[in-house]
């Protein structure tokens, strides 16, 4: 069971990179792999698969993080010439 759920897991972390703003993806993906390293009878092969889930899914949000940032100046300025 937990080396199927590794496996989802790590689906959905690269699935994450497919939509833009896939948050909910990433945050599934990091969910799933902790609920799979969780389970005492995963096999290394299922372990593997959810570490890597667990990082893909961490990576993608260290990315939106930094292109949030990167770009806030320019969006804060695109908002307030929407709201004249």
């Amino acid at each position: 069971m937990s080396a199927k759920l590794a496996m989802a897991a790590l689906a959905m972390g690269l699935l994450s990179f497919v939509h833009l703003f896939g948050t909910e993806k990433a945050g599934l993906a990091v969910a799933f792999g902790l609920m799979a390293l969780r389970d005492p009878g995963i096999s290394d092969r299922g372990r593997k698969m959810a570490k890597a889930a667990i990082a893909a899914g961490l990576l993608y949000l260290a990315v939106l993080a930094g292109v949030v940032i990167y770009h806030l100046p320019g969006l804060s300025g695109l908002a307030a010439r929407l709201a004249h």
